[in-house]
């Protein structure tokens, strides 16, 4: 498109006439020349191509430059699936594997952030109860048993990793819920004796350490999660570059194709401009217009040439 620049300025300047009269004894009077008046005409460019008489040919080539794009593509497409079907089983193979690590991994860490939460509980039960007892007993955040820690990984996968979504999201919660409420229903601990401020410590204490171990536990399921994203999203990336080195000459016949129907269509254009910027310019002349452009402000008064130049465009000889 032509943008906000005319298309052209007109070939010849507009000329100011003089005329003499004769008055009184012979003298000459001359008069005022008229002031010079800028005009400006205005044409609709996507009408002016449409009207040349080789538009219906840029209209083929350009068809025919959009289907092979789509085709190109279609046919990647197509090879890419045939060519990575191996890779893909490798991949969910992978996929598999790696998500048994991470649920491992997750066990793992949240078991051993656990144990450091509860010696830090049993310290603090060990000192405030030798206040009161010779031998000081235990307090803990009893583990749960390994088949309820290994259900509590799956369900923080499902609900970070897998990203389950309504009443699925609401029953993996609910699961995930109720395993909390029994690891805190375990706890162990003999406070008789104790002051009340000395319980409320230690209550305060465990409730600040079974928030940490939620945190945590979130937490490094989602860098599991986010390092999983990664993994396979350079497994996609491999598959594309894995295609790229065994089709290149492939890629390159149809790179090939498409640029010269591009060239084409660019030298139809240019034809078709360059008649139109001519014609603009005659009829620029004729008309003594200074501009003719193809968009233009509102506060500039311009004449509608599309009509003229549009029925001199259509009878261009080709």
């Amino acid at each position: 498109m032509m943008g906000v620049k005319p298309l052209l300025a007109a070939a010849a300047s507009v000329m100011i006439a003089f005329s003499f009269l004769t008055a009184g004894c012979g003298t000459k009077k001359e008069e005022t020349p008229p002031a010079p008046v800028n005009r400006y005409g205005v044409a609709d460019l996507e009408t002016l191509v449409k009207a040349h008489p080789k538009y219906s040919e840029y209209f083929k080539l350009e068809t025919e430059y959009n289907h092979l794009l789509s085709q190109y593509q279609t046919e990647r497409n197509k090879l890419i699936d045939a060519s990575s079907k191996q890779q893909k089983i490798n991949a969910a193979l992978a996929d598999t594997a790696r998500r048994v690590a991470a649920e491992n991994e997750l066990k793992t860490k949240v078991k051993a952030r656990e144990d450091e939460l509860n010696q830090g509980l049993q310290n603090l039960y060990q000192d405030i109860e030798k206040k009161h007892h010779a031998a000081a007993g235990s307090m803990t955040l009893e583990t749960l048993t390994p088949e309820e820690r290994a259900e509590m990984a799956n369900l923080q996968m499902k609900l970070t990793v897998l990203g389950v979504t309504g009443d699925e999201k609401e029953q993996v919660k609910s699961e995930l819920h109720k395993l909390m409420d029994l690891r805190t229903s375990r706890e162990k601990g003999n406070m008789a004796g104790w002051t009340e401020e000395e319980m409320k410590q230690m209550k305060e204490a465990k409730e600040k350490a079974q928030s940490e171990l939620e945190a945590y536990s979130n937490s490094t399921a989602e860098e599991i999660r986010s390092r999983l994203e990664e993994e396979g999203q350079a497994d996609m990336a491999q598959v594309e570059n894995d295609f790229a080195e065994s089709h290149e000459a492939w890629d390159n016949d149809w790179q090939a194709r498409i640029d010269s129907k591009q060239k084409q269509m660019a030298e139809v254009k240019k034809e078709i401009m360059e008649d139109i910027e001519q014609e603009a310019a005659r009829l620029a002349s004729e008309k003594n217009l200074d501009m003719i452009f193809s968009k233009y402000k509102a506060n500039i008064s311009a004449d509608d040439v599309t009509g003229d130049l549009a029925g001199r465009i259509v009878n261009i000889q080709k």
